[in-house]
């Protein structure tokens, strides 16, 4: 039933999937496994601007789209990275983080009651912001042991009603970097139904093993004019609490974009995008450090989790893998419960990614990105804790 003030939307939103055991992992101080969050500081040429920022006065409204000096160093990045021009005048905005790009991607696009298509397994905060703008998620099945997105798949989610496909590459939780092969099913889909394609793209500097990160700008320009590619300085420039991030598209496109952006949260906070744009250009060899410091993490969370009894399909890209518990006897609810109370290991139960909960009682997630003097140790407590249960009903169950 819904209460009285609130709208259906709202109260049909569910609790994030970490929640209930987020309690459990501070008072018991578990190595956290589940959160995507950056190890280190941001740059400190950007908090020292930041700061110089807000000691001279820059703390009234900006300029709603961003600051011109951060979209230009967004349209030099995209440059540099993906060999494409994006105007930076007409076709950038500066959003609250990724998040609210993807609402004003969603709310722009989108009329109520249109659907939007999602593949699944899903980051867990995109129905929500569908479904927060007015339109209705419909899921599509990564298949396979690989999680691969076909083009059959998609045509049989499309009905009438479709209107956009919200596409996280690279994929929070699989860890799936989408190849050539994908991209041209995705491409066909779209032209055929007319339909908008927003990417998630937080994770673009972060393919591994030489894949190429592909997306709408400069690998595929036919999608060009009818996407909307969001990114984020969270995850290269380690800011997430700074809550900067940016929307590319078409100038018309952009300019229903930052319709919606005034009216959500009109602007960026003004100081902290003058830290960012501080920046400019990132440090090539840096981020090629940090992508080789994550994919060699990869390889040892893998590792760990097969040693253990996961079932564990490597990923080609983000900061997270989803790892499968059908050989470990129960679901991934009361194992994530197991693992932090007893191995003091916080992981992300699966059910938080599937339509269905009951399809990801099979599944946890976990990322990639702690330091390695926790990982270690923490993927032993994992095996260990595993190892000591099966030891435990093989006992219970001799003769």
């Amino acid at each position: 039933m819904t209460p009285r003030h609130l709208s259906r939307r709202t109260a049909g939103l569910p609790p994030l999937g970490l929640a209930a055991l987020l309690p459990a992992a501070r008072a018991g101080g578990a190595t956290d496994l589940a959160l995507g969050i950056p190890t280190g500081d941001p740059p400190a040429a950007a908090v020292e601007a930041a700061a110089a920022a807000l000691r001279t006065g820059a703390n009234q409204y900006g300029d709603p789209a961003g600051l011109l000096d951060l979209r230009i160093a967004v349209a030099a990045q995209l440059a540099a990275a993906r060999g494409v021009t994006v105007d930076p005048e007409r076709e950038i905005v500066i959003s609250a983080g990724a998040t609210e790009g993807l609402l004003i991607a969603v709310i722009a696009t989108t009329d109520p009651g249109d659907e939007v298509l999602i593949p699944q397994p899903f980051f867990e905060n995109h129905p929500g912001v569908v479904e927060l703008a007015g339109a209705v998620p419909r899921f599509v099945t990564l298949t396979g042991p690989d999680w691969r997105l076909t083009e059959e798949a998609l045509t049989s989610a499309v009905t009438p009603r479709t209107r956009a496909v919200l596409l996280n590459n690279p994929h929070n939780p699989t860890g799936r970097a989408f190849d050539e092969a994908e991209f041209a099913a995705l491409t066909a889909v779209c032209e055929r139904h007319d339909l908008v394609l927003i990417t998630d793209e937080v994770y673009d500097r972060f393919t591994y093993d030489g894949r190429p990160h592909l997306s709408p700008l400069g690998s595929f320009p036919v999608l060009r004019d009818r996407s909307v590619v969001v990114g984020s300085f969270s995850k290269a420039r380690r800011m997430s609490g700074w809550r900067l991030g940016y929307c590319v598209a078409r100038p018309e496109i952009t300019a229903g974009l930052r319709s919606v952006h005034e009216r959500t949260t009109l602007g960026t906070p003004h100081p902290l995008q003058r830290g960012a744009a501080a920046l400019g250009m990132p440090d090539e060899a840096e981020v090629d450090t940090a992508r080789a410091e994550f994919q060699e993490r990869r390889d040892l969370v893998c590792a760990g989790l097969r040693r253990a009894g996961f079932t564990v399909h490597t990923p080609e890209g983000g900061w997270f893998l989803l790892a499968g518990t059908a050989g470990l006897g129960r679901g991934s609810s009361e194992l994530a419960r197991e693992l932090v109370t007893r191995a003091k290991v916080l992981v992300a139960p699966g059910s938080s990614f599937f339509a269905d909960p009951a399809d990801g009682e099979d599944w946890i997630r976990i990322a990639l990105v702690r330091d390695r003097t926790e990982l270690a140790p923490a993927l032993d407590r994992v095996a260990g804790h595993l190892s000591g249960a099966s030891l435990a009903v093989t006992r219970r169950g001799a003769p």
